[in-house]
């Protein structure tokens, strides 16, 4: 072979490696602001579907590391000048209103406390990382305390911004608004997730690496912080196609029909209702340089039009493989064990509550994994990840589910602490609990929504006060910890019927060890929304500002007006104050949290009172 004929043959090989070389590669981000105990699945059944497919995908969760900057000294100091500034401001002002008032007020009482907190605040998150620390539940107490002041000092730099642990809102309403929307993820005032992106999570990365940028928004507080984030990405680096998802989308889908700016603003493309096959299509179809119109499940601009494209696809739940954690800080959460959420099925094995949207978003469709599947499952994630904690995430598993992965979980011997969501049947009994607590589930989060019959009926709910009763008092007996989740003014529901719910909670004081009540809302595609004169709804009030809203104002015919259930929620929150004494100890917990401290204490011992210090040496749970 002559030298130019090697050259040539080398040069070849370079070609052909390169042509071999993926084209497309993604990047999957789950954004702030969600709890940041544990990962969310959304971007792991994502990344492990399209790695599977044979596409080079990372995934990434903004949702902790914005924790990780907002709890830091810089991030903080910052926080606590822009204060320091609006208080000047508002000293140097002729007149203030009361509302200004009240502000200068909470902006001084920040900055005398400012510099406590800052200086705590690494320390708080080291003791939630530290399992010894963290189960000190004064060190817990004091750790939490610190956090919390350390993201009221980043909302009193940004007010009317409100940024907790459990939520992000914009103060301006802006997660329901596109036009706000747009507003608010310009306002560096009153957004602070500009800053931090701008200056420290968007330098972080290499966007040159990526092609495509999928951002996961599934719930309401994520809206603000999800589209600052896609925004920027989308004026920055204008060769990303940046595509967005989750069930946000999926119930507004039809609302960003005539709304092009949106596409302007924040993304080329929106994934709606299950993603793994349309994203897969999304990505063939860019690589392709197909048009977006063949990818089904897809919102995206022909011209200046929003469509949205005929073609749904959806898979069966068996066919997807197990979330992978890859890629996540999975030491990095604010727990001192990883905490793995798993999936037993997908859709509401029910999926008949009028007041709920879960169906809608899942077509209706129910699928789940096989029994041995699941285990090995878990397993698998135990031994990679050194920890036994799960939470099924669900919208409520199976009573036949539940029965036949705890019987193998036993005969494997397989030792997990879990919670679970579930709903009243009456076909649960003592052997199933009994069966289900060997099995390691320690902490039930139950559907109650209301203790009157005729409600439940109107509900769809498929239970009675007395099957509710019955099952908590068997899963009590069980030694399981039991939650209920409930809610006041459900259309047409009168005082009376909403009084039952409150004493029915009294009289069940051993068996309901934690509750947490609510007010109704309407959600949008839900049986109530589609079907209003089967509730007595005369009006919704669809307000065309409020076109991403998820939730709408109504007017009844019939019982309890917004303000009667407000009231009747306050009473019970009244009651549970007075005599739930766990909930005074435990009430500010994450559920993440407490089975972690049901886990090394036990139920009997957070009954009512704080875990007693003997019994540390009964933990139970691995390094």
């Amino acid at each position: 072979m002559q030298k130019n004929d090697v050259k040539y043959y080398l040069v070849g090989l370079e070609i052909v490696k390169m042509l071999s070389l993926p084209i497309m590669k993604t990047l999957l981000i789950f954004p702030a602001q969600w709890y940041p105990t544990q990962p969310y699945l959304s971007t792991p059944y994502l990344t492990a579907y399209l790695r599977a497919k044979g596409w080079e995908v990372d995934q990434r969760d903004f949702n902790i590391a914005s924790y990780d900057h907002f709890l830091s000294v810089p991030l903080l100091q910052n926080a606590e000048q822009l204060m320091a500034e609006r208080l000047e401001a508002l000293k140097n002002q002729s007149s203030l209103s009361i509302k200004e008032k009240s502000h200068l007020d909470v902006l001084a009482m920040g900055l005398k406390f400012s510099d406590r907190i800052i200086s705590g605040v690494e320390e708080a998150k080291s003791v939630l990382r530290t399992p010894e620390r963290f189960f000190d539940f004064p060190s817990y107490q004091q750790a939490d305390m610190v956090i919390k002041s350390a993201l009221k000092l980043v909302s009193d730099a940004h007010a009317p911004a409100v940024l907790s642990l459990s939520t992000f809102e914009s103060g301006t309403r802006a997660e329901e608004s596109t036009r706000r929307a747009h507003e608010a993820s310009r306002d560096k005032a009153t957004n602070p997730f500009i800053h931090l992106y701008e200056n420290i999570l968007i330098p972080g990365e290499n966007w040159s690496d990526y092609d495509v940028v999928g951002i996961s928004i599934i719930g309401i507080s994520q809206i603000i912080p999800g589209l600052t984030l896609a925004r920027l990405l989308k004026e920055k680096f204008p060769h990303l196609h940046i595509t967005l998802g989750g069930p946000i989308f999926s119930v507004n889908a039809d609302q960003l029909l005539g709304h092009p700016e949106f596409f302007d603003d924040f993304c080329h493309s929106i994934v709606t209702f299950e993603g793994e096959e349309p994203l897969h299509r999304l990505l063939t179809a860019l690589k392709a340089g197909d048009a977006l119109s063949t990818v089904p499940n897809l919102i995206h601009l022909d011209g200046r039009e929003v469509v949205h494209n005929k073609e749904r696809v959806e898979l069966r739940f068996e066919e997807l493989p197990g979330p992978t954690f890859d890629g996540l800080p999975m030491q990095g959460y604010l727990s001192p064990y990883p905490i793995i959420p798993v999936l037993q099925s997908r859709g509401c094995y029910w999926g008949k509550c009028t007041f709920c949207t879960h169906s809608f978003v899942y077509g209706h469709r129910y699928g789940k994994q096989k029994t041995n599947e699941m285990v090995d499952e878990l397993e698998a994630l135990m031994k990679k990840y050194n920890t036994k904690y799960f939470t099924f995430s669900d919208e409520a598993v199976s009573p036949h589910s539940l029965n036949d992965v705890s019987e193998l979980m036993i005969e494997r011997g397989v030792e997990i602490c879990s919670l679970a969501l579930l709903k009243f049947e009456k076909v649960m009994d003592e052997k199933l609990f009994t069966k289900m607590k060997k099995a390691g589930f320690a902490f039930l989060m139950f559907g109650l929504e209301s203790a009157n019959d005729r409600v439940l009926a109107l509900i769809d709910k498929g239970t009675t006060k007395e099957v509710e009763r019955d099952v908590l008092m068997k899963s009590h007996k069980a030694g399981i910890w039991n939650h209920s989740f409930l809610f006041f003014g459900f259309p047409t529901e009168t005082r009376p019927e909403a009084q039952e719910t409150i004493d029915f909670l009294r009289d069940n004081i051993d068996s309901i060890h934690s509750f947490g009540p609510g007010v109704f809302l309407l959600n949008r595609d839900s049986s109530c929304y589609q079907y209003p004169e089967k509730f007595s709804i005369e009006r919704i009030i669809d307000d065309p500002e409020r076109n991403i809203a998820m939730n709408l104002d109504f007017v009844a015919k019939e019982g309890m007006s917004r303000a009667e259930a407000v009231e009747m929620n306050s009473e019970c929150i009244s009651m549970a104050e007075e005599l739930f004494q766990s909930l005074q100890v435990w009430g500010t917990l994450p559920r993440e949290h407490f089975l972690l401290y049901l886990d090394k204490f036990g139920k009997d011992s957070l009954n009512g009172k704080q875990p007693p210090a003997e019994e540390e040496e009964k933990v139970l749970c691995r390094a």
